[in-house]
């Protein structure tokens, strides 16, 4: 008996539901299908493009991590602040000045719409401060403080390590990013090679020596190469693989100078060509497109290039490896600081890249997010009432006296009010659930039929359907729309009832006259009309006759003589109709006119580029540009959203890429030299990222406690930049130092020295005397006599290569500005050059007549002087191009960012508004539902609430109050004190004591709410949200005698409670409204409808509940209760006595 009870439900169920798909057997196979789908994002991060890992190779200990970070992108609405109200007792505390809507709605939940799930907004981390995205996975390697600082095998192995994203398309995306920039570096190297290669020829060729002819044409010949290239990097045609490719061309060519340079076969010191070596090594971590292990590679090959060539052409001098190995530290030391230059410039380069693209990504998620809020916003308030509610967000709130009211009129609209006689048997032959999924599919049938016809769906009362054409846009044809609304919605019950074998069917009484819409109240708002129309509307509804359309004479004469009509009498069914002599008729269904006012309106369709489908794809509820929403939920499922997220940003990002003019940029924010932003408020807010300032103490490999003292300094931009140049300038005053001892009167005695220590060259010159003679002769007398003291070098190149390092380090300081920058190169190379042709000068002659006489035969030589000057020019010159690229490109990173950030912040500012907005139309629970279940999902929302107190609320005797006059503005005056006292009652619930009511809805002047529709709202020990009810219905009482005594009125309020199961649930797939169905929901309705003015009368379930809390109750009796026969209530009088005895003394005080 038990399997056919079951396998008959399972029959009923296929029976009701209309559309052929699976689903899950229960609740629980949903909850259990979404949380494995979890789960498995969860365990399986890795596995997908669908990370947001900034990770750092090697990081699994504790403390502050900087690039090691999962952050989400989601945008979960911040908890409000929530001042509790002190509970009270109405208005005997005293009244309340009047909030503003807005003021208001901050108080009515105390945690904000969520997200997605997956989008959680994750806590900012210490160092970089940025979201990222839970789509994406990139990495790449930062410095990771949480190991141990002497750890240099660790530190080597993440700094040589591959910066490259793991994502391939994120990698070309930034190649594309910085490809303008590449070009630029390439172009101004380019430029600078090709001046220092002819300055160098043109030196050559004024020595007049024949090995400097040979040197001068073979470096003319790289200047040729310099210039083909120039012209090939400024093609725009150009992209990140052509760049590399003449990256490598440029390494040849330093490889090809060095050996030119270092492999002459005349006899001559180690250093030789040094100069160049250091140049090329810092251009080819500085200018160069390669990452920091192909330039390390290239640097250290560079150097050991000078090295063999130096040690091929002198391994026969004993004194070489002294030059070996102080030219290999210099190659050593100028490799250090090019790594230093090089990682912290990539690492803040690749962090400003995907910040930018973290910004972009959280717009896009944002922007979509929005959109979903937005159609369901629209789907259940027209456009321009959500419109002007935002705007009343956006803005300041408004001290005024009354609550602001969103109220319309319209003329010439038709209303249709629609029923389904025997719901009631149809609802008994079904679950809960099964009705929820029949309700759903039914009225959203009715709502493509209602987009067919043109008419706007108002509300959802129960198993009454109404909707009204005319609005927002009028329409000439707005009766016409009605009735083939009605004639459908007939034809689709018809269907319901084949396929049901239940006697259901459709009552539809339309009205053709005037309406006030818009939405009353403060909380979940629900778009409504009011009017003595809509009043007539609705009894023509209840005077109507099953399976027809009931009409007034109004709606006849909108209709002309296009239908068939007869006298309807509705007078003989309705009081209301009878009263007011209302003359009534019915459509007769007629095919023949029916496709006469199908062509009609295929007419005017077509005027409004719409098209019209067949009777039974419109009946179904399926039209040509509904078909492709079908299987939306809520609205979702735009095209747009089909698209892979990743896609769709890599796309717009690929898009802001290729608009982005870096020139453009720079010449319309920045200063040209300065490198300042022209707006002041842009430049302070630079100087405050702190980011941007922490490059200095990240590329130094500190202990933690000089690691602190270097945080500290990286917050002062004007300490970081005293210290920046101090520590150059004693880098240069170390440099120089060599210059001290070499003094005039020891230079002879060093130089005969040197050459008497160097067997070979004793060999090569018969007469020492001779070129003791040329020494002497090249300085003045010596004063104090020939001094014995050693000499401290004879090499000044070493000098002048120490003083390069030194102005190579002012590069690794890069918070220094690059005026200050400039500032110093100009003074250091200055006083060197003093050094070099001033006080100096004859350690440089010197030099210069070894070498011219080293030569076989001794030849001229350029003059280290000479030379000397071209070295700074060309270095001092690298340094300010890679200066200015350098700090040009940051600002303009920063400035880029900046934008994608404040972007993203107004689409927060919007989504604030739609969250606002939807926490005020859907519950929260039920909106965080929506918003976080997958979008194509069609499953339906529903909930079994065991215990859920409800409550009615009415003002019988408000309908006797409206009155529709002009000197009440047609009755908008009357409805602007129900929105006072609705209002009213919504702004008690922001109470922290009726936390656990949900208001559910209001209908005229009935007002519907619930308590213990969630888990955390369900006290099933205490039954505090049963209290609460009870608490909340007398402070309503309490507020209606406050508005009478202030508004010289005798409203009179009614409620009902009961508790009782309940089904929670979402119905009508485009318009979603949330409501409750339930035998408990009927007897609360009845509570109320059964009750007596000024009473508050409750069924025995709850006076069981309350009478133990000390609360008042009165037995009325038994009353006969529509549906349930005879029931025994009470009346419930006043506050528990415990509540009133706490609450006393506070209120004395």
């Amino acid at each position: 008996m038990h399997r056919s009870n079951s396998d008959s439900r399972r029959d009923r169920q296929q029976r009701f539901s209309f559309k052929n798909r699976m689903k899950p057997s229960s609740l629980q196979d949903v909850e259990n299908e979404v949380g494995c789908r979890s789960a498995s994002l969860r365990h399986h991060k890795t596995s997908t493009a669908g990370q947001a890992i900034l990770k750092t190779s090697g990081a699994n200990g504790g403390g502050a991590t900087v690039a090691s970070s999962v952050i989400s992108l989601g945008f979960s609405m911040s908890s409000v602040n929530d001042p509790t109200t002190p509970s009270g007792l109405g208005p005997l505390t005293g009244h309340t000045p009047k909030k503003s809507n807005w003021e208001v709605i901050e108080h009515y939940h105390k945690s904000g719409l969520h997200g997605t799930p997956s989008n959680n907004r994750g806590k900012q981390q210490e160092e970089y401060g940025t979201t990222a995205p839970a789509t994406i996975n990139h990495e790449f390697v930062l410095l990771d403080e949480r190991r141990c600082w002497w750890n240099l095998c660790h530190l080597l192995k993440r700094v040589f390590r591959s910066h490259r994203f793991k994502d391939v398309h994120v990698e070309v995306l930034y190649q594309r990013y910085f490809l303008r920039m590449n070009q630029t570096n390439l172009t101004s190297l380019l430029a600078l090679l090709i001046a220092t290669a002819l300055v160098f020829t043109v030196l050559n060729y004024a020595a007049g020596g024949n090995q400097g002819l040979l040197q001068g044409i073979i470096i003319g010949l790289f200047a040729l190469l310099y210039v083909g290239l120039e012209l090939l990097v400024t093609r725009s045609f150009l992209n990140e693989v052509y760049l590399i490719v003449f990256s490598y061309i440029i390494l040849a060519s330093f490889v090809g100078t060095e050996l030119v340079l270092a492999l002459d076969n005349a006899r001559k010191s180690a250093v030789a060509g040094a100069w160049s070596t250091v140049f090329f090594i810092y251009i080819t971590y500085t200018f160069l497109p390669l990452h920091v292990r192909e330039s390390s590679i290239c640097g250290c090959l560079l150097g050991v290039t000078q090295l063999a060539c130096a040690l091929s052409v002198n391994f026969e001098d004993t004194n070489v490896w002294k030059q070996i190995m102080a030219n290999g530290i210099l190659f050593l030391c100028t490799n250090i600081a090019g790594i230093f230059t090089h990682y912290p410039c990539e690492v803040a380069q690749r962090q400003a890249f995907i910040e930018t693209r973290q910004c972009i990504e959280a717009r896009i998620n944002i922007q979509r997010e929005n959109q979903q809020q937005e159609r369901l916003l629209l789907s259940v308030l027209p456009r321009h009432v959500a419109m002007e509610m935002k705007a009343d967000i956006a803005g300041k709130p408004k001290d005024t006296m009354f609550h602001k009211i969103y109220i319309q009129r319209h003329e010439n609209v038709s209303i249709l009010f629609a029923d389904i006689c025997g719901f009631t048997s149809l609802s008994d032959q079904c679950t809960a659930e099964e009705l929820v999924r029949l309700l759903n599919e039914l009225f959203a049938r009715f709502d493509r039929l209602a987009a067919e016809h043109h008419c706007l769906r108002i509300k959802l009362l129960g198993d009454c359907y109404y909707c009204v054409s005319g609005l927002p846009e009028p329409r000439p044809d707005h009766a016409h729309c009605c009735v083939e609304m009605g004639l459908d919605m007939i034809d689709a019950i018809a269907l319901v009832r084949e396929v049901t074998g239940v006697n259901v069917n459709m009552r539809v009484g339309i009205h053709t006259g005037r309406v006030h819409c818009g939405v009353l109240g403060l909380r979940k708002w629900q778009f409504d009309v009011w009017s003595n129309d809509v009043t007539l509307a609705n009894n023509m509804e209840s005077g109507g006759i099953p399976g027809r359309i009931h009409i007034t004479k109004e709606t006849l004469k909108y209709l002309g003589s296009d239908y068939r009509v007869e006298p309807g009498h509705g007078g003989e069914r309705n009081g209301y109709l009878r009263d007011h002599n209302i003359e009534t008729f019915l459509i007769i269904p007629s095919d023949k006119y029916r496709d006469h006012h199908a062509k009609k309106t295929s007419s005017y369709n077509s005027m409004n580029g719409t098209t019209s489908t067949s009777k039974e794809m419109r009946v179904m509820g399926h039209s040509e540009h509904t078909k492709q929403n079908i299987h939306n939920k809520l609205g979702f499922g735009d095209n747009q959203e089909k698209k892979d997220p990743e896609v769709e940003v890599n796309d717009y990002l690929a898009r802001a890429i290729d608009a982005r003019s870096i020139d453009r940029l720079r010449a319309e924010h920045c200063r040209r030299w300065l490198l300042t932003f022209r707006k002041p408020e842009t430049e302070a807010k630079i100087k405050r990222d702190v980011i941007y300032w922490r490059n200095m103490w990240r590329s130094i490999f500190l202990p933690e406690e000089l690691m602190m003292f270097s945080r500290r300094i990286a917050a002062s931009r004007r300490l970081t930049q005293l210290l920046s140049a101090w520590v150059v300038l004693i880098l240069y005053a170390v440099a120089c130092a060599p210059l001290v001892p070499l003094t005039e009167e020891q230079l002879p005695t060093c130089l005969l020295q040197w050459i008497q220590f160097n067997n070979s060259a004793v060999l090569n010159y018969d007469k020492p005397k001779d070129l003791s003679v040329i020494a002497n002769s090249s300085f003045p007398e010596n004063r104090n006599g020939t001094s014995k003291e050693e000499c401290t070098s004879p090499f000044p190149q070493y000098v002048t290569l120490c003083v390069l390092l030194s102005m190579i380090s002012s590069s690794v300081f890069q918070p220094m500005t690059s005026l200050l920058r400039l500032a110093l190169l100009i003074t250091m190379s200055s006083v060197y050059l003093y050094f070099v042709f001033g006080s100096h000068s004859g350690v440089f002659s010197s030099q210069d007549i070894l070498l011219m006489l080293m030569r076989e035969p001794p030849d001229a030589v350029i003059s280290l002087g000479m030379l000397t000057t071209l070295i700074l020019a060309a270095f001092v010159a690298a340094f300010v191009i890679h200066g200015q690229q350098i700090e040009a490109t940051s600002r303009l990173d920063f400035l880029w960012k900046l934008q994608a950030t404040e972007e993203k912040e107004e689409m927060e500012h919007l989504q604030a508004y739609n969250r606002k907005l939807l926490a005020n139309i859907l519950p929260v629970h039920v909106a965080e539902h929506f918003m976080s279940m997958d979008k194509h999902n069609d499953e339906l929302y529903h909930e079994q609430c065991e215990s859920v107190c409800i409550m009615f609320a009415s003002i019988p005797n408000f309908p006797e109050f409206y009155v529709e006059l002009e000197s009440n503005n047609e009755g908008v005056e009357c409805l602007r004190l129900l929105n006072e006292i609705i209002a009213d009652f919504d702004e008690i619930l922001s109470e922290e004591q009726f936390k656990y009511i949900e208001k559910i809805k209001s209908t005229g002047s009935t007002y519907m709410a619930a308590s213990g529709l969630t888990k955390a709202t369900c006290d099933m020990k205490n039954f505090n949200h049963v209290t609460a009810m009870a608490d909340y219905a007398l402070r309503l009482r309490e507020q209606l005698d406050y508005v009478n005594e202030h508004s010289f009125n005798n409203f009179k309020i009614r409620i009902g409670i009961n508790i009782g199961p309940v089904v929670a649930g979402v119905i009508g797939a485009r318009k979603p409204q949330y409501d409750i169905w339930g035998n408990a929901v009927n007897v609360a309705s009845r509570m109320d409808s059964t009750g007596v003015l000024d009473k508050i009368q409750v069924t025995q379930e709850v006076c069981q509940i309350l009478q133990p809390k000390s609360y008042p109750l009165t037995c009325r009796g038994t009353v006969n209760v529509k549906g349930k026969g005879e029931m025994v209530t009470y009346f419930l009088d006043g506050y528990s006595v415990d509540r009133v005895q706490t609450s006393t003394p506070t209120r004395l005080i």
